[in-house]
């Protein structure tokens, strides 16, 4: 396995439901169908559902896919502002050859956290999205419960972009408190740069960040660097500073092995959700670094 392909097995969660492609749930299942048996299936990860939406997913699924498939659709499902009904909904749901993986829920104390989490079924894995400020309150409660933290990148406007110092300290703190992670929004592009926010014509365009940076910058607040080097990943818009080979990933005057990639990704940067599983796959092809 090359170095790229480390990076990325498994990394992109399918939101097609969200901003800013918002397909409707028909399009959306249709499409995570075409990918999960596609050439590039190995760097799939989940489908991204609301669990409020879970009984039209099974409706759709029933539609578009014809009931059991030869591989296993894995459900990362979204809960909702009432941690009853989402509980309620996880636990009836059943549909043929899918599985609910993981929950992603929102939490902005260390006793909302540890009530969310202690509402799931067992064998769930937990995602919680706090702001990133709290994470020296939020992080050892999830250390605790065995749970996982989660950040947002972005969105559809340049404000929900967080900084990359803000990054780099819930990066840090994270490998510190040693809880995976994962990230959601605004992260389908490979390189930062400045893109359009949305797919509308005209729209705004903002600097995004990329997931190849995030997620080398993820490996050096694993491998313990300073918060300097960690910003400075996050922030390098030139992919000629980034060398992939079978071997390693090189840059600056930091390497990572391919077996150092893979077991970063299993144990701390786990994956982002995307709504677009093409644009990435497409832009690291175009890169070179993929054929």
């Amino acid at each position: 396995m090359s170095a790229i392909r480390a990076l990325m097995s498994g990394m992109i969660d399918y939101a097609g439901l969200f901003p800013p492609a918002a397909l409707d749930m028909k399009a959306c299942v249709r499409k995570y169908s075409d990918y999960i048996s596609g050439d590039d299936s190995w760097a799939l990860g989940g489908l991204v559902v609301p669990a409020a939406r879970l009984r039209e997913f099974s409706d759709a699924f029933n539609e578009v896919c014809c009931g059991e498939r030869e591989k296993t659709w894995l459900l990362s499902v979204l809960g909702s502002d009432d941690p009853d009904d989402s509980v309620t909904r996880i636990s009836g749901f059943t549909q043929g050859a899918t599985l609910i993986d993981a929950v992603e829920m929102k939490a902005v104390t260390p006793r909302e956290a540890e009530d969310l989490i202690s509402r799931l079924p067992d064998g769930l894995i937990a995602y919680i999205e706090f702001p990133p400020a709290k994470a020296g309150e939020m992080l050892p409660v999830l250390a605790r419960n065995g749970a996982r933290a989660k950040i947002r990148m972005g969105g559809v406007t340049a404000e929900a972009i967080p900084d990359s110092a803000t990054v780099a300290q819930f990066l840090i703190a994270c490998a510190d408190a040693q809880v995976p992670f994962k990230a959601t929004a605004g992260l389908h592009h490979a390189i930062r740069d400045r893109y359009p926010l949305t797919y509308e014509p005209d729209c705004a365009s903002a600097t995004m960040h990329g997931f190849v940076n995030v997620f080398l910058a993820a490996a050096l607040a694993w491998l313990g660097k300073e918060e300097e080097a960690v910003i400075a990943t996050l922030e390098e818009d030139s992919p000629k500073e980034f060398r992939f080979s079978e071997d390693n990933v090189c840059w600056y005057k930091n390497g990572l092995t391919t077996s150092q990639i893979g077991t970063m990704r299993r144990d701390f940067g786990i994956d982002f959700g995307s709504c677009s599983f093409e644009e990435p796959i497409e832009e690291v092809k175009a890169l070179g670094w993929l054929e």
